[in-house]
């Protein structure tokens, strides 16, 4: 699938450029003594896991099935999603814990000259990468790549914010409140972490609704307005309707109850509805499973 190959070539991409990132960020962590660019670092090791992570699941996605797997490799996709948000969340905890305790306990010196290049030179290369990959999932609208990308946005904050409490750090040196620049690295770490939380959200809270198999309201609401709508039109009794998404995958399940003596000429009759049903719920697509029955007994519309 031509969708595919274009996701796994962008988390390829997205793969190799972190991996540079968190060689970078380690390296110039350890010869600055900035606390700030260690994290960063680490966030960005454990980032090109992930993103490996992701890498696998989206090819498992394209074979679709397999005999143990017969509805397809879907629901890895909120798994995965879920680990991210859940790692963004603990990074930034640890962020917020080493900035307390780096304030309370009277901060830190750091090498700003070299702490500084490190800021600019990943605040473009950070920033860049991010508007790259948006750009590129404009058109392939993979939400699998949406949140990936929080990763490189979150990178590109913590360089930024970096580049400006260096800049206020240096001028402080140069003033006769030259003693607070001890706290800009742990204080640095506290306002960063603070920002990563909704973001950590941001990700964990759907991907967590459709790991627990929970309807997306929005596709449930659909679904029931197009299937009242037929309902009417054709004088059937009632129906029951079940929805489910994991990551692409959309599960939809409709039972129609209709009255004993409704006349159905031939089976093909059926289908005809089927299709209309079918048209009305959007374009066919390989990542939907959709199944429509018919019956006279309610005790074969509940699942």
């Amino acid at each position: 699938m031509k969708t595919s190959r274009l996701e796994q070539r962008l988390i390829t991409y997205s793969t190799l450029m972190m991996s540079l990132v968190a060689i970078g960020g380690l390296g110039f962590g350890v010869y600055s003594g900035s606390h700030s660019i260690l994290f960063d670092g680490y966030f960005s090791v454990i980032a090109v896991a992930i993103k490996l992570l992701m890498f696998f699941i989206v090819r498992l996605v394209e074979r679709q099935t397999s005999d143990r797997f017969q509805f397809g490799f879907w629901h890895l996709e909120p798994m995965v999603l879920v680990l991210e948000g859940a790692f963004v969340f603990v990074i930034a905890i640890y962020a917020l814990v080493n900035g307390v305790i780096g304030i309370i306990g009277g901060g830190h010196a750091v090498e700003f000259g070299a702490a500084s290049v490190y800021a600019v030179l990943f605040t473009v290369l950070n920033g860049s990468f991010f508007f790259y990959v948006r750009n590129r999932n404009r058109t392939l609208k993979s939400r699998l790549i949406q949140y990936d990308n929080v990763s490189w946005l979150v990178d590109a904050m913590l360089s930024a914010g970096l580049m400006v409490s260096f800049l206020l750090a240096w001028w402080l040196q140069q003033t006769q409140w030259a003693w607070l620049s001890v706290y800009v690295d742990p204080l640095l770490l506290v306002l960063l972490a603070i920002a990563m939380f909704p973001m950590a959200l941001e990700i964990l809270m759907p991907s967590f609704r459709e790991v627990l198999g929970m309807a997306p309201e929005p596709l449930d609401a659909r679904v029931q307005e197009k299937v009242s709508t037929i309902v009417k039109r054709y004088g059937f009794i009632g129906y029951e309707t079940y929805v489910e998404q994991h990551g692409r995958g959309r599960f939809i399940e409709i039972h129609i109850l209709v009255p004993d003596d409704y006349r159905v000429e031939t089976l093909k009759t059926l289908d005809v509805i089927r299709q209309e049903l079918a048209d009305a719920l959007g374009k066919p697509s390989p990542h939907r499973w959709l199944t429509i029955s018919f019956t006279c007994d309610e005790k074969w519309m509940s699942p």
